[in-house]
């Protein structure tokens, strides 16, 4: 029988002793191939294999486009209000950033990467073997990289994110209108209520610039290391068990980098092992942000609602959360949310859900999510205890051959 309360505490313990010693994670970092380091040999007393693999990301990709978009807006203002003529840089400038923000956030596509310099991130992978033959795999999963702070969830105006998030761009998209128009020789003269307009947008822009802090790291213990040493321990209690829980199924424990910076760990990740886990019936469960299990989901759609997950595992995991005593919900991503690594995955062609245990709703407030209060304090222990019930049930649905919407190999 496992002592869920203890290992709960367990994860929270290490989680914390980790985010003490090494702090902030940002894609790429020493800390963040040091805590690598740490997952490993964790692993390294009750796995099978061990494997840590290095992948080249280019994390600065990912939020450049709300430092060139504000650029880009004043340099347009300067254009239009001067009237130099000099209106097709800043409406190219407008152009590419939207184009980023498009490829990079929306879709969490690649857009642009070459023009940012790589860095070598690290992700950690430990494979139990069944006492049998594998006739299923299970992966477990979270990512140890923590995120840029994002000064709009730390200030006062955090329920107001959304409005932060998306109110500049009727400006960039009003100035870009006026550019093309300039620079094609119509609009001689910009109407006052225009002019009053593109006035207006400067805050907007200004926000929008400052609202990540792209050199400087959250502690990132909920979002995401606590999910990482989660997967460690409750992975460390199925080997453990082997022979009762684990007689033909495969369980792979992940720690993911550069989740953070656009999925990029989990999709070097998928490019490298998906084939081989397709070759059997497989399931991911991803977790991510674990903060209050009164807030438990699990996820059908991801990327800003763009990728669709596994229903059938989403299902399956929200009934097991249920079965062990907690209210848990399936939902869709919507735009705006972001995404996690399930998604890559599901792209990979392997179903999977992410379980997280944060508030969805539009307007939120007491955030830490992507903040330096995101430390261990703000870690729900009854999250915790939920996902690790959560990953021993669906170990034994999987291990029966109960488990639903599995990869076909």
């Amino acid at each position: 029988m496992i002592d869920f309360d203890s290992l709960a505490q367990k994860v929270l313990e290490e989680t914390d002793r980790l985010v003490r010693r090494y702090g902030s994670r940002l894609a790429g970092s020493e800390a963040g191939r040091a805590v690598a380091r740490e997952l490993a040999d964790r692993m390294e007393g009750f796995c099978d294999r061990v494997r840590m693999e290095e992948f080249e990301a280019r994390p600065a990709s990912f939020y450049a486009y709300t430092k060139i978009l504000p650029c880009a807006y004043v340099l347009g203002l300067g254009a239009l209000f001067l009237d130099r003529g000099l209106y097709l840089l800043p409406a190219l400038g407008i152009a590419f950033g939207i184009a980023l923000m498009v490829s990079q956030f929306a879709l969490y596509g690649r857009l642009g990467d070459g023009l940012f310099p790589a860095r070598t991130c690290v992700n950690v992978e430990g494979v139990v073997e069944p006492e049998g033959e594998a006739e299923y795999e299970l992966l477990l999963s979270g990512h140890h990289d923590s995120a840029p702070v994002a000064r709009i969830y730390s200030g006062p105006f955090q329920k107001f994110y959304a409005l932060a998030i998306f109110a500049p761009y009727p400006f960039f998209l009003l100035e870009l209108g006026l550019l093309i128009a300039r620079a094609a020789g119509g609009v001689p003269e910009i109407p006052g209520g225009w002019t009053a307009a593109l006035l207006a947008g400067l805050p907007f822009a200004a926000a929008y610039f400052l609202m990540i802090d792209t050199r400087r790291g959250s502690p990132g213990a909920g979002d995401n290391l606590a999910a990482s040493v989660l997967c460690v321990e409750i992975a460390r209690e199925l080997a453990a068990r082997k022979r009762d829980l684990l007689r033909r199924t495969r369980v792979r424990v992940l720690s993911f980098d550069a989740e953070e910076a656009g999925l990029r760990g989990s999709a070097a990740y998928m490019r490298s092992r998906a084939g081989e886990i397709r070759e059997r019936p497989a399931y991911m469960l991803n977790f991510d942000s674990l903060y209050d299990a009164a807030h438990l989901q699990a996820l059908d759609r991801d990327v800003n609602g763009f990728v669709r997950l596994s229903r059938e595992v989403a299902r399956d995991a929200a009934e097991c959360l249920r079965v062990e005593g907690y209210e848990a919900r399936v939902y869709s991503m919507v735009f705006g949310g972001g995404g996690t690594d399930a998604a890559e995955a599901a792209r990979a062609g392997i179903a999977a859900t992410s379980v997280i245990a944060m508030s969805t709703a539009v307007v939120r407030e007491g955030l830490v999510y992507h903040t330096p209060r995101d430390t261990v304090s703000a870690v729900g222990s009854d999250a915790v205890e939920a996902c690790l019930r959560l990953a021993a049930r669906y170990a034994e649905r999987v291990e029966s051959g109960g488990a639903l919407g599995g990869s076909a190999p």
